[in-house]
């Protein structure tokens, strides 16, 4: 399995995403912030995670080395400048049936509303890919306060 995690932050997930698919996926952590990618990969090498691949991108648009099965977004949708064209283009780096996860702050609480700009509505989120050529085809409560949903493209 290919995955990319786009906007990867301190790895929480990424690490985990690259433990799952050994010993023959692969995990492309996807970040504008080449220091976030280097920590990662030394994060990734000192548990010998074979892995892992660190790749720079561009803030507009989605560069994959290769098509992945999942591009995994959690709590980065409301830093990209133009959800639905950069979701629109990102579809030609998903394999056929391949998935867009968003997890991402659903500015429910005090805490969450006075970092609204780290948030996104749900109903935008679905409004937005749905724009861009996508479908909802599942949400899930993984983590409170957060919304999470998978899209395939239409």
């Amino acid at each position: 399995m290919a995955v990319g995690d786009l906007g990867p932050g301190a790895g929480h997930f990424t690490l985990r995403l690259a433990r799952a698919v050994e010993p023959h996926g692969v995990v492309y952590a996807l970040d504008t912030n080449r220091r976030t990618l280097d920590e990662l990969r030394g994060l990734a090498n000192e548990r010998e995670m074979t892995t892992l691949r660190a790749v720079p991108v561009p803030r507009d648009r989605l560069d994959v080395p290769r098509p992945v099965d999942l591009l995994f977004v959690s709590a980065t949708y409301h830093h990209l400048p133009h959800p639905s064209r950069y979701f629109a283009e990102a579809r030609t780096h998903l394999q056929p049936g391949g998935r867009v996860a968003i997890l991402e702050s659903r500015r429910d609480g005090m805490l969450a509303r006075w970092l609204a700009p780290h948030a996104t509505e749900p109903r935008k989120v679905q409004r937005e890919m749905k724009e861009a050529g996508y479908r909802l085809v599942a949400t899930h409560d993984v983590v409170r306060g957060y919304w999470f949903g998978v899209f395939e493209a239409d």
